[in-house]
């Protein structure tokens, strides 16, 4: 073998070692995480609720505006049917959401969908390959990458991140392992959530810091986003399910500072949904202090509050049909 044969030789092997060593890394963090892993956790133990739960049911579709902004056992006595809460975060987009949450729509199902002003159609590549680490049903909704670098660079560096991760949960404190519901400083891991998939992990907690103008102040092009919720609507509706959308809970200040861009997904939606929708987004703007650790989460008491606005809407919606 000539000096320059062995030398690609060479780089080939250790080329081909790094790349293993990254895989088997990646396997381990991911097997090592999935007990405590709040997004894995999350879409695997919802979905378990939702196919453990026979229907007729109440189904609540969206980001995690949903997961901190409805109290089920109020919703549940109200309907008298059970209550599943499948609201995961807003950064898997609509698309993700959507789609996902039809595989537990059955008929005789009263849904409830609730999406951000915000949200975007398509996940990011940091959110979405988590997801997939832990739920790999998920990856149909991945949006396919234009080029093969594109590809291979989003991979590597998700799982460059898995194992930088795994080092550091070796070499420090991992506070996410023992985290629980009564501890009062744990929110986001994967026993957060009650037997009907909403967040209680942060009951016992104090508030966090809020930046209520991390918004958009222009309007918001929403047309990619109705695409989505359409699709899902006609295809509960052939299912035998009824559907409605709810305007989520904002803060006073993010509402008044971006107005513009509520009101412009406000007009699309009520323009071109095809379902029907429970009050406006005023009726859901509430005081920066019902907030718990974003614009979108509300505090437990005011969670109580909002559920029982969505009732009385729903209640007058009833009586206009």
């Amino acid at each position: 073998m000539t000096g320059i044969k062995k030398f690609f030789y060479k780089i080939f092997l250790l080329g081909t070692i790094i790349v293993v060593s990254v895989w088997l890394f990646n396997k381990v963090f991911i097997a090592q995480s999935f007990s405590y892993a709040y997004l894995g956790g999350m879409l695997n133990d919802k979905h378990k609720i939702a196919e453990m739960t026979d229907s007729p049911k109440v189904l609540w579709v969206g980001g995690s505006s949903g997961s901190f902004g409805i109290n089920s056992d109020r919703l549940e006595k109200f309907f008298g049917v059970p209550v599943v809460n499948m609201s995961f975060i807003a950064p898997l987009g609509t698309y993700f959401l959507t789609n996902d949450a039809l595989k537990e729509v059955r008929k005789g199902d009263i849904v409830f969908i609730s999406t951000e002003y915000d949200i975007e159609k398509y996940s990011t590549p940091q959110v979405i390959y988590e997801a997939v680490d832990y739920y790999p049903a998920g990856a149909i909704y991945i949006q396919k990458d234009t080029t093969l670098i594109d590809f291979i660079g989003h991979q590597m560096k998700h799982k460059l991140s898995n194992v930088k991760k795994l080092f550091w949960n070796i070499f420090s404190k991992n506070e996410a392992v023992n985290a629980s519901v009564s501890d009062k400083t744990s929110v986001y891991f994967r026993n957060a959530f009650s037997k009907k998939g909403d967040i209680v992990s942060h009951v016992n907690n104090m508030p966090k810091s809020i930046d209520f103008f991390l918004f958009p102040r222009a309007p918001i092009d929403y047309a990619e986003q109705l695409k989505d919720l359409n699709y899902f609507v006609e295809e509960a509706q052939k299912k035998g399910a009824k559907v409605y959308f709810v305007f989520t809970p904002l803060a006073e200040s993010t509402y008044n500072y971006g107005k513009i861009a509520v009101e412009s997904v406000e007009t699309q939606l009520k323009k071109q949904l095809k379902c029907e929708i429970l009050g406006c987004a005023k009726d859901f703007i509430r005081k920066d202090t019902s907030f718990f650790d974003s614009f979108y989460h509300l505090k437990p008491a005011t969670r109580d509050i909002n559920t029982q606005r969505i009732i009385e809407l729903y209640k007058k919606k009833q009586k206009t049909n």
